[in-house]
């Protein structure tokens, strides 16, 4: 694994960053899910690096050691993202967002697609349909609930407890993880209240390809097939891709297939 450096960036849009770096050449934006953290990418971050890429990964606001903030909604932290890659000189970065990161990817492209060459979206957290605030309480009672319990156990407690629920992920994922769990904002769960405005308020067709990656049917991934084919209708540069035999986490349930769909999509 590869030891990528760590500084804090000042952004326009007033939030401090924590941001880890490494490599040379092309640059790649890796954007984390909620209660994640910039070192949620180990593995894709040193093939990356391997590959020839600069990569770039922040802790999110609310996230790691980056400040808190009064709003974490969607277009919060595309604005963050747009900061970013301006105040760091990424030149039009390769960007790739997991779960709430997908989202906050897509608002980016869709905002400012002349900062991005590509976008890969790892089973974005989108909201296609507008949701009242009881199906809002619904998904955030059960994560609150948990971030709870979380931060009443330790550093190896919460690996031992993820290592029960996913044993084939690495040490790396598993400790990755924890750190993650133990260090954001509560208040982050804040980003769920975006889902009373349907994504389509704020999507924009853009020619910026993009590759989402999404899970099979069964294995309880947050985008239905359906919706890549939404999505691909108003955005034909858009395309989707399945990568069998994982869940919402694919690059910790299976980082080899996910990494090898990155590549493939980065390199064409």
């Amino acid at each position: 694994m590869c030891t990528p450096s760590a500084r804090m960036v000042i952004l326009s849009t007033g939030v401090t960053l924590n941001v880890y770096q490494a490599g040379q050449g092309p640059d790649v934006l890796l954007l984390h899910g909620i209660t994640g953290c910039g070192l949620y990418w180990s593995e894709q971050f040193t093939a990356l690096v391997d590959a020839g890429y600069r990569v770039t990964a922040p802790d999110g606001r609310g996230h790691g050691t980056s400040s808190r903030a009064d709003n974490y909604l969607t277009a919060a932290i595309a604005a963050d993202a747009a900061a970013l890659i301006v105040a760091m000189g990424l030149q039009k970065p390769i960007v790739i967002g997991h779960s709430m990161g997908g989202a906050q990817t897509m608002y980016l492209v869709s905002t400012h697609p002349e900062l991005v060459s590509k976008a890969i979206l790892e089973d974005p957290a989108f909201w296609p349909f507008a949701a009242d605030d009881a199906r809002i309480a619904e998904i955030r009672t059960p994560w609150e609930a948990g971030l709870r319990q979380w931060l009443t156990l330790s550093h190896d407690q919460l690996v031992a407890f993820k290592r029960s629920e996913a044993p084939h992920w690495s040490a790396d994922a598993l400790n990755q993880w924890a750190y993650a769990k133990l260090h954001n904002d509560p208040l982050v769960l804040q980003w769920l209240d975006g889902g009373k405005e349907a994504m389509w308020a704020w999507f924009r067709p853009v020619d910026v390809p993009v590759l989402l990656l999404y899970c099979e049917p069964e294995k309880g991934g947050v985008v239905p097939a359906e919706l890549v084919t939404a999505l691909h209708e108003r955005m034909p540069s858009l395309r989707g891709q399945v990568i069998p035999a994982v869940g919402h986490e694919m690059h910790h349930d299976n980082p080899a297939a996910f990494t090898a769909a990155v590549m493939a999509f980065v390199r064409a």
